[in-house]
């Protein structure tokens, strides 16, 4: 089984893809994320988390985010992280995970985690950087997400994989016209092993973060 767990649309390369929504919804995406970018903060972030906290409850709403913290965004960072602790609380309120974007700021999203009590497992996506931060982020437990930039042998991500070992990572292809599986035959050469295996670590790891069965998903 493929499982795509961000993606901005619903290509069906996938046996479950998990599309990132952001202010709008569609109908016709059976399971997807929800939440504020810190790129999109603005004047009308208290409506929006007014309706984060309704779409939230949704069954198919499986995570929330993406999220997080960005000292690259526009957006004032004081601003990102009242935000971002509410991501948290609504995420903890309902069991969900977060799905974390974050740029530069890895020691805020950590404090800002830490000093709210965060319980749910924090997934960071779309991962690339140094070994040090790698290090970091998985002795706090979080789990990681690599997409293209996996496929650069020599990456960040490409070192990162060997490093956190397999009960703590997910495949994604963000907004990248990607197919999921080849980002999956990356992750298995680079980890040594076959693609199948990579397929059930994957599902292991996704029923352990969602609690919940990817098999009852199919979406093909």
């Amino acid at each position: 089984m493929f499982i795509n767990i961000h993606t901005h649309s619903q290509i069906f390369d996938a046996h479950l893809e998990l599309v990132n929504l952001f202010l709008e919804r569609n109908d016709r995406v059976k399971y997807y994320s929800y939440g504020l970018h810190p790129w999109h903060i603005d004047g009308n972030y208290k409506d929006d988390l007014e309706h984060l906290g309704e779409i939230a409850h949704e069954k198919g709403c499986l995570a929330i985010g993406e999220c997080g913290l960005d000292k690259v965004s526009k957006v004032d960072f004081e601003l990102q992280e009242k935000v971002f602790v509410e991501h948290i609380k609504i995420a903890n309120k309902l069991k969900k995970p977060l799905i974390i974007h974050c740029v530069k700021a890895f020691n805020e999203l950590i404090n800002c985690l830490n000093h709210n009590n965060n319980q749910v497992p924090v997934i960071i996506h779309g991962f690339n950087n140094n070994d040090n931060i790698a290090r970091l982020l998985n002795a706090e437990g979080y789990y990681f997400s690599f997409g293209k930039d996996l496929l650069g042998f020599e990456s960040n991500a490409a070192k990162a994989i060997k490093t956190i070992g397999r009960k703590r990572f997910f495949l994604e292809t963000d907004d990248k016209d990607l197919s999921i599986k080849y980002v999956y035959l990356k992750a298995g050469e680079l980890l040594g092993v076959n693609g199948e295996i990579v397929q059930l670590q994957i599902e292991e790891n996704f029923k352990t973060v969602f609690n919940f069965t990817p098999k009852m998903a199919n979406q093909k």
